[in-house]
């Protein structure tokens, strides 16, 4: 929009004109949590073992599916999943991203579909050990950083970037001690939020408890993690004095509701509580109204 007011269109003679009779006009919509690399995962038919719960989901279907991503896979992930949120109204949107088999470059992959199809968008990598150690988490904890590096280049030379990073990790039930370490450094170095799922299943915050003896929100809170630019995912699972401890630190919270029912793992019943809420859709493409 470059202007506002009566009698404009004399100024704009030979412009495109749409006629909006009975029509409404709205600001863009906003996907707070997207995964551009399930962009090609519509109607898959894969031969997968038994899914009887979340982790065996995980397992059998999404991290099959990212680690079969090349580049050429993402690219058009990226500009399919761009088309998809334009033609939905849904002009920005936040990607989570995963690609173990190709992990260096892998962001601006994706910056460069969102650009293509002209959609504002911020990327990061999910740090995770679950294929590779901390070989992996280093992989990813570096392209999260080489993405922010290059987005500040373009703003050092006067261009305002379609396509922002943040810093990104997967789920605390795969990310050790020391990868948190990292993404708490990488978000110090690059002045940028994580990105994270958190409690999107009972699991992650059990094995917080098992292995960590804390609340998700504390081992988070721990390594400095939570603050008004942190962007936390699902959060189904956690406790009153979790949400107390987001609210405290002001980060956001993002729901995905269609991705809750499809893999089966219930409603953030604290919801309501959370004070800086977004909606997002997980993968389950982009149209917001359909959320």
């Amino acid at each position: 929009i470059v202007a506002v007011g009566e009698n404009l269109a004399p100024s704009y003679r030979g412009a495109k004109v749409i006629d909006t009779t009975g029509k409404t006009l709205i600001p863009g919509l906003v996907c707070g949590h997207h995964h551009y690399y399930s962009g090609l995962s519509r109607g898959m038919l894969i031969s997968a073992g038994e899914q009887n719960d979340f982790i065996q989901v995980l397992k059998e279907w999404w991290w099959r599916l990212d680690r079969g991503l090349d580049e050429e896979a993402l690219y058009y992930s990226s500009l399919i999943c761009s088309i998809d949120a334009i033609k939905a109204g849904t002009t920005s949107c936040i990607d989570h991203h995963a690609s173990p088999s190709f992990i260096g470059g892998s962001l601006e992959t994706i910056a460069r579909g969102m650009r293509e199809v002209g959609l504002r968008g911020m990327t990061c990598y999910e740090v995770t050990d679950r294929n590779g150690g901390m070989e992996e988490v280093k992989a990813g904890v570096k392209e999260n950083i080489e993405f922010a590096k290059s987005v500040d280049k373009e703003w050092q030379s006067g261009k305002k970037p379609l396509v922002e990073a943040m810093i990104g990790g997967h789920a605390p039930f795969t990310i050790p001690n020391r990868g948190l370490e990292l993404l708490k450094e990488a978000c110090d170095t690059t002045q940028r939020g994580i990105h994270l799922h958190v409690a999107e299943d009972k699991y992650d915050s059990v094995h917080s408890h098992h292995h960590y003896h804390l609340d998700i929100m504390e081992r988070l809170d721990s390594f400095g993690l939570l603050s008004d630019k942190s962007l936390l995912v699902h959060g189904l699972y956690l406790s009153e004095k979790e949400v107390e401890l987001l609210n405290a630190r002001r980060g956001f919270l993002a729901h995905n509701p269609r991705s809750n029912m499809n893999n089966h793992v219930g409603y953030c019943t604290n919801l309501r509580e959370v004070e800086r809420s977004i909606l997002g859709t997980d993968g389950c493409g982009g149209n917001m109204f359909e959320e």
